[in-house]
């Protein structure tokens, strides 16, 4: 029996030109990278009567779908793949293929001052010894399994989350558009400048699923009021000022209906110390017949909006008039105003 080794000068080429010459068994010990470069010679060479070990030099765990999906060809022709992580190897380029136990083409020449025999059976023993040292790879199938967490779904611009997630039966696992390959478990810490929406997908053999959470940038909310008081003849909703030094007071006649109307910008719980649990956006109508004081409390992540309004009635001069004389709708308008702002003023 004639052995022969000898180191190419260009490892992929030589391994291309001499895969079909593989009669009986064909043991390969290769980084990814190389595996990536001959698949498809390899896959062409499958059959049912070559024996085929392949043991996959890395420098980590981590298996992307591309290579999951051609481990599934080659255990389906009846051959075995292998995971072996270790970086002293990997970086020294200690890698090689074994045609029918006696043939050897090496990348380096890294076992030197032997006779081709005895590196041939150096080599042979070598492989089986990283065989049974590695992990072989068994492909997943069934349900996946998603945890993703955020440690905040509402933060300022600018802010830091963590990204938390746990996966269950899956060969790949992608956090869509932030990173790709990671492994099952992990967090990352991430710059929000906007809103996002955080995906994360996995798959196996069989299935692809993904899990997301949305993160959203709050702005500091903001509260406006409108008041309102009807007049009962032109059937017409007056706007009113606020006066006084935080211009929450307003002035109305007595049994005047009064609008009040409201709307939040931002996220979080609007009340009112009478009327309760309120919506962001609302009003609430009443007749003026005594002085009312309101007192909205608006509280978010920000902290607390407190907003105080007085209504206080006041005699209309006005509708007195107007038992004697009847009036345009023009002149009781100018009317209206002047008594409020002589009332403001």
């Amino acid at each position: 029996m004639s052995y022969k080794i000898f180191t190419a000068s260009d490892f992929i080429h030589e391994l291309r030109n001499n895969l079909p010459q593989v009669k009986h068994s064909l043991q390969l010990f290769i980084a990814e990278h190389d595996f990536y470069a001959i698949s498809d010679q390899i896959l062409d060479s499958l059959s049912s009567n070559i024996t085929l070990d392949i043991v996959i030099s890395s420098l980590n765990d981590r298996k992307s779908l591309r290579l999951v999906n051609l481990f599934n060809r080659i255990v389906q022709f009846g051959g075995s793949v292998y995971w072996k992580v270790d970086h002293n190897l990997h970086q020294n380029g200690v890698h090689f293929m074994i045609i029918d136990k006696t043939f050897i083409i090496n990348k380096t020449d890294y076992y030197s001052g032997q006779s081709d025999e005895e590196k041939v059976k150096h080599l042979n023993s070598l492989f089986d010894g990283f065989r049974s040292d590695s992990s072989e790879i068994h492909l997943l199938t069934g349900p996946i399994s998603i945890k993703l967490e955020v440690d905040n779904t509402f933060v300022d611009k600018g802010q830091y989350v963590n990204i938390h997630w746990n996966v269950d039966n899956a060969h790949e696992i992608s956090l869509l558009g932030i990173m790709d390959n990671l492994e099952k478990k992990g967090k990352i810490e991430l710059l929000i400048k906007e809103d996002i929406v955080i995906k994360l997908e996995a798959r196996n053999r069989e299935h692809k699923i993904s899990k997301q959470v949305i993160i959203k940038v709050v702005k500091e909310p903001v509260v406006d009021f409108s008041v309102e008081a009807l007049d009962p003849f032109l059937q017409e909703y007056i706007t009113l000022r606020g006066v006084g030094l935080n211009h929450d007071e307003y002035y109305a006649f007595y049994n005047q209906r009064i609008k009040l109307s409201w709307s939040v910008s931002g996220l979080g719980n609007f009340s009112e110390a009478t009327l309760g649990e309120l919506p962001l956006v609302g009003e609430h109508v009443s007749t003026l017949s005594q002085l009312i004081l309101f007192e909205f409390l608006f509280h978010s992540i920000y902290g607390s909006i407190k907003k105080r309004i007085i209504l206080q009635p006041v005699e209309d001069e006005v509708k007195k008039e107007e038992i004697n004389k009847p009036i345009s709708k023009v002149t009781r308008l100018a009317k209206i105003f002047s008594n409020f702002k002589k009332i403001l003023d």
